[in-house]
């Protein structure tokens, strides 16, 4: 006679078999979920990083001046796409002017 409570224990344990085939679903699985994120991360018709949504009703963006002499600006507002498009076209300008000098002085 063994005992009920021993037996009861024993029927809820698992095997070192069901251990291992779990391990093995577990990583197909995935293997499968990454590769579904490597295509989503680089379809034809989809965003970098589609999956991550904003879960807040409002984003929590609010425009500040990074140094205060460009507040008011497009430039002051650190972090805006306005901004980044200033720089770039600066930059761009910039960028002409030192070929330009290149050009001129060899």
């Amino acid at each position: 006679m063994s005992n009920p409570i021993t037996t009861w224990i024993k029927s809820g344990m698992e095997t070192y078999k069901d251990r291992e085939d779990w391990m093995a679903e577990r990583v197909s699985e995935n293997s499968v979920n990454s590769q579904k994120l490597s295509d989503e991360r680089h379809g034809p018709f989809k965003p970098h990083n589609v999956h991550q949504c904003e879960s807040r009703a409002r984003v929590n963006f609010r425009p500040n001046a990074a140094i205060s002499s460009l507040a008011g600006s497009e430039m002051g507002d650190a972090g805006s796409f306005r901004a980044v498009r200033a720089y770039q076209s600066d930059f761009a300008k910039r960028r002409d002017e030192i070929l330009t000098d290149i050009a001129k002085n060899g």
